[in-house]
C-alpha cells in the first residue's frame, strides 16, 4: 500500500532512516566547498547516493546558515515552467495571484541565509541554471547544493563528483566502504546476517559485480531474504536482472536498477544513445582511438563521436576515472543496459568485429617491434585495455577467428609473464582451425614454449613437433624458424640439454634466414639460457652481454634485458661471483617489474633468495620464497617441476633457509613475503637492505656445486672430484686406470663446459674454499 505525502514541512530535511556508510572524502569536500561557494553540484550517475550525500552534507553545513537548509525534491516535476513555483512550495510560501513566484521566491530569499538543495535536476538543467542564475545575485545569503547527473552548466559553479563506492582490494582482508554497506543492509532484511571468513570473498564478488554502485549494493541486500549470499554472484542474466525487484519505499526512478537507467537514458539524444549501445561492447577502461575505430561508420560518422561521447559523459552515463587522461569506463550495469539495446537493434556482430581488429592491430604492431626502446610504453597501453584484450578473446572465439589473435598475442602474454592464461587461449584457439596455417603455427609455437614455462616438458615437446610438421608442409620460412625454435627449448629441457645451444644456434641462424628480428631477439634469450643449462655459465654470460650490447646501453626496452641480466645474473652465480650476481638481479627484477612481468620477477625473486641463502642472510631468503611461492602460484605449475636439477636446488635453498631459522620462524617470514603485492615484492627483492645480524654467513655456493657438475658426464665428474683433492693428472690416472693422456682430456672438457681456466677453480668449486673467478 501507499501513502500520499507532501514531504517534509516546509522542505526540512528529512531524517535518516538507515546508516550513512563512508564518503568521508566527499563530506569534507562538500563542506570546504559549501564555505566558499554559493552553488556546489554534486554530480554523479544514478544510483551512487548523491541525494544521501547532500542531506548529510546539508545537516552538516545548516547551522552556518540562520534559517538552515531547505529540501526541493524535483524528480517528479516534468514541467521546466514550474520551477519556481515548486521551490516556493517546498519553502512553505503562499500562493499569491499578484505576484509571480518567481518575484515571491527571490524576495523571500532576499532576507535570509538559507542553504538550498535542489535534488534531481538532470531533467530541468536550463531551468535550474536560470533559476540560481537569477536567485543568486539577489539572494546575497543563499547558497544552492545541487545533485545532477548532468552539470548545470550555469555562472559559479563549482562540481563535485560523486563516485561509486570504494571496494574490497581482490582476495583481501581488509574493509571498504561497499563492503559496509552490504554487510549493514543485509543485517537488517536478513536478520543474523554477519560477514565473515567464510563468505568474505563471496560479499566481495558481488560488491565488484555492483560496481560499488551504492543503490545495486541496497537493492541486492534486499535479495538476501530469499536466497544465500553464494547465489548472489553467480545468477544468471546479468546485474539488471538480478535486481530487477525493487522496493516501493524508494523513489520511482529508483525502485529498480533498471527504472534508474532508463531515466539516463531518456535525458540523452538519439545519438548519444546508439553511440551508449555501442560502447558496450568494450569491458572495463577503453581509449578514444578505440570508440573511434570500433564506434563509428556511416550512421555514426567519426567526426561526431566525439561530441556525443563528452554527452555521454556530461549525463554521468561514460566516466572519465583520471580527469588528465583520454579514458573513459562505462559503468557495468550501464554497459548491460547497452549491450540490451545493441542486440534488439541487431548491430551487435558489426561493432564486435571492429573491436577485434581493433585490438588485433594493437597486438600486430606491438609483436612486430617488440624489442623497440618504447616498449615499456606500448606494453601498458595494452595492459591498460587488459579487459578488452580478453573480450576481444571472447568475441573472436563465438566468431571462429580466436586463431587470428593468439598469433600476435604472444608478446603480450611473454611480457605479463602469464602462461597458464597464454596456453589456455591457445589451446581454444587450435581447436578452432586445424588447417595449416602461419597463425597455426606460430600458436602452436608459443603454446609449445609457454607450455614448457610451467613444467610440462612433454606436452611442449608434441606441440613442438606439431609446429615442425606444420611448416613443413607451409613452406614458409619464418613458420619453420618459429617451429624450430619451439623443438629446441623442448629438446634442452626435455633430455637433453648438452644438445641446448646447438639446437638454439640453429633455430636462430633461420630467424636471420627468415629476415625476422624479433625472433632473432627471442633465440638469442633462449641460447643463454640453453647455455646455462648446459653447464656454460661462461657461454650464458657472452651470449646474454651481446645481446645487451645489440639494445645499446641507454636502451630503456625492459623484457629482453631484464631476461638476460637475470641469465647473467645465474651464471656469475655458477662462475663464483655473488656481487655480480646480486647486481644483475636487482636490476633484472627492477625492470621485470616495470613490465609486471610476474613469471620474470618471480624467476629473479628466486634467484635472489638463493643467493641470499648462499651468503647466510636466512630472514631475507625466507622471505623472498614466500614472494616466489605466491608468483609462481599466479603463473600456473611451478616451472622448476619440469627441471630435475633446478628443481633439486630449489628444494635444497629452502631446507637449508628452514633449518637456519626454524620451522616456524621460516613460515611467518615466507607469510611476510606472501603478503606482499608485485609493486612490494619487486622493491624488497631490488634494494637489498641488510638482514640484522645473523648468523655467520655459509661460504660454498650451492648452485655452482650443485648445477654445474651435474652437467659433467659422470667419468667427468668423478675426475672433478679427485682433481679437487689436489692429486695430479697422472695420479689421477693411477687411481682409476687410465692413460695419463685420457686424464688431460677430461680435464680440458671440465674446464671448457665450466668457463674455467685452471683447476684451483675446480677445486674451489667443488669444496666452497672462496669463489673462484672465470678465466
Amino acid at each position: 500500500m501507499a501513502f500520499g505525502s507532501a514531504g517534509p514541512r516546509g522542505g526540512a530535511l528529512p531524517a535518516e532512516v538507515t546508516g550513512f556508510v563512508g564518503r568521508s572524502a566527499e563530506l569534507d569536500t562538500a563542506e570546504r566547498l559549501l564555505g566558499r561557494a554559493r552553488l556546489v553540484t554534486l554530480l554523479g550517475p544514478g544510483g551512487v547516493g548523491k541525494t544521501r550525500l547532500a542531506l548529510r552534507a546539508a545537516a552538516r553545513a545548516a547551522g552556518n546558515h540562520a534559517y538552515g537548509a531547505r529540501l526541493v525534491d524535483l524528480s517528479g516535476l516534468r514541467d521546466p515552467g514550474r520551477l519556481p513555483h515548486t521551490v516556493s512550495r517546498a519553502l512553505g510560501l503562499p500562493v499569491r495571484s499578484t505576484v509571480s513566484p518567481v518575484d515571491a521566491l527571490t524576495a523571500y530569499l532576499a532576507e535570509r541565509e538559507l542553504l538550498l538543495v535542489l535534488d534531481t535536476c538532470e531533467h530541468l538543467l536550463d531551468a535550474c541554471a536560470a533559476l540560481t542564475g537569477l536567485l543568486l545575485p539577489r539572494a546575497p545569503g543563499l547558497t544552492v547544493l545541487a545533485t545532477s547527473r548532468q552539470a548545470l552548466d550555469a555562472p559559479g559553479e563549482h562540481v563535485l563528483p560523486v563516485p561509486p563506492l570504494p571496494l574490497p582490494v581482490p582476495g583481501g582482508t581488509g574493509d571498504s566502504d561497499a563492503l559496509a554497506l552490504l554487510v549493514q543492509r543485509a543485517a537488517a532484511v536478513a536478520p543474523g546476517f554477519a560477514l565473515t571468513d567464510d563468505n568474505r570473498a563471496q560479499a566481495a564478488a558481488l560488491c565488484h559485480r555492483l560496481d560499488g554502485l551504492p543503490l545495486a549494493i541496497e537493492l541486492a541486500a534486499v535479495r538476501l531474504r530469499a536466497l544465500p549470499l553464494d547465489r548472489l554472484p553467480a545468477l544468471s542474466g546479468g546485474t539488471l536482472a538480478l535486481l530487477g525487484l525493487g522496493r516501493p519505499a524508494f523513489p520511482s526512478r529508483h525502485r529498480t536498477l533498471r527504472a534508474s537507467v532508463d531515466w539516463s537514458h531518456e535525458l540523452c539524444t538519439p545519438a548519444e544513445r546508439l553511440l551508449w549501445a555501442r560502447l558496450s561492447v568494450f569491458a572495463g577502461p577503453f581509449g578514444l582511438a578505440a570508440v573511434e575505430a570500433v564506434t563509428t561508420d556511416a550512421e555514426l560518422p567519426a567526426h561526431t563521436v566525439l561530441d556525443h561521447l563528452a554527452g555521454l559523459t556530461e549525463k554521468s552515463v561514460v566516466l572519465r576515472p583520471d580527469e588528465r587522461g583520454d579514458r573513459y569506463r562505462l559503468p557495468v550495469h550501464l554497459r548491460e543496459y547497452g549491450a540490451e539495446r545493441l542486440r534488439a537493434d541487431g548491430g551487435a556482430e558489426p561493432v564486435r568485429r571492429r573491436h577485434i581488429a581493433h585490438f588485433h592491430g594493437q597486438l600486430a604492431a606491438f609483436a612486430a617491434d617488440f624489442a623497440a626502446p618504447d616498449q615499456l610504453t606500448r606494453y601498458r597501453a595494452l595492459a591498460a585495455d587488459r579487459q578488452n584484450l580478453h573480450a576481444a578473446l571472447e568475441y573472436a572465439l563465438a566468431d571462429g577467428v580466436l586463431l587470428d589473435l593468439t598469433a600476435v598475442m604472444w608478446t603480450y602474454w611473454l611480457c605479463a609473464g602469464q602462461p597458464a592464461e597464454a596456453t589456455t587461449w591457445m589451446a581454444k584457439a587450435l581447436r578452432e582451425r586445424p588447417e595449416p596455417s602461419q597463425e597455426r603455427v606460430m600458436t602452436l609455437a608459443w603454446c609449445s614454449m609457454f607450455t614448457g614455462n610451467q613444467g610440462d616438458r612433454a606436452g611442449a615437446s608434441v606441440l613442438a613437433a606439431e609446429a615442425v610438421d606444420t611448416a613443413g608442409r607451409l613452406g614458409d620460412a619464418r613458420a619453420s624458424a618459429w617451429a624450430a625454435l619451439a623443438a629446441s627449448a623442448a629438446r634442452f629441457h626435455h633430455g637433453g640439454p648438452e644438445q641446448g645451444p646447438a639446437h638454439v644456434r640453429a633455430a636462430g641462424a633461420l630467424m636471420r634466414t627468415a629476415g625476422d628480428r624479433v625472433g632473432v631477439r627471442i633465440a638469442a634469450l633462449h641460447l643463454s639460457f640453453a647455455h646455462l643449462l648446459a653447464g656454460q655459465p661462461a657461454a650464458a654470460l657472452a651470449t646474454a652481454h651481446t645481446t645487451l650490447e645489440l639494445l645499446g646501453t641507454g636502451s630503456e626496452e625492459c623484457y629482453v634485458q631484464g631476461s638476460q641480466l637475470s641469465t647473467c645474473g645465474f651464471a656469475h652465480m655458477l662462475l663464483g661471483a655473488p656481487t655480480e650476481a646480486a647486481h644483475a638481479l636487482r636490476r633484472a627484477v627492477r625492470l621485470k617489474g616495470c613490465l609486471e612481468d610476474v613469471l620474470g620477477v618471480a624467476a629473479a625473486a628466486e634467484l635472489l633468495a638463493w643467493l641470499a641463502a648462499d651468503e647466510g642472510r636466512a630472514r631475507r631468503a625466507a622471505r623472498l620464497f614466500g614472494v616466489t611461492a605466491t608468483l609462481w602460484r599466479r603463473v600456473g605449475p611451478h616451472p622448476m617441476v619440469g627441471n630435475a636439477q633446478l628443481q633439486a636446488l630449489h628444494e635444497r635453498y629452502e631446507q637449508r633457509t628452514r633449518t637456519a631459522l626454524g620451522a616456524r620462524r621460516f613460515a611467518a617470514l615466507c607469510a611476510e613475503g606472501a603478503a606482499l603485492p608485485l609493486a612490494g615484492a619487486v622493491r624488497y627483492a631490488a634494494e637489498d637492505e641488510p638482514d640484522p645480524p645473523g648468523p655467520a654467513r655459509h661460504r660454498a655456493l650451492t648452485a655452482r656445486a650443485a648445477l654445474v657438475p651435474g652437467t659433467l658426464t659422470r667419468r667427468e665428474r668423478e675426475v672433478a672430484g679427485l682433481v679437487a683433492t689436489g692429486l695430479s693428472n697422472r695420479e689421477i690416472a693411477e687411481r682409476l686406470v687410465i692413460s695419463k693422456r685420457t686424464v688431460d682430456a677430461h680435464v680440458e672438457h671440465i674446464l671448457g663446459k665450466l668457463g674455467y681456466s685452471s683447476r684451483t677453480q675446480v677445486t674451489a668449486l667443488l669444496t666452497g674454499d672462496g669463489a673462484p673467478e672465470s678465466g
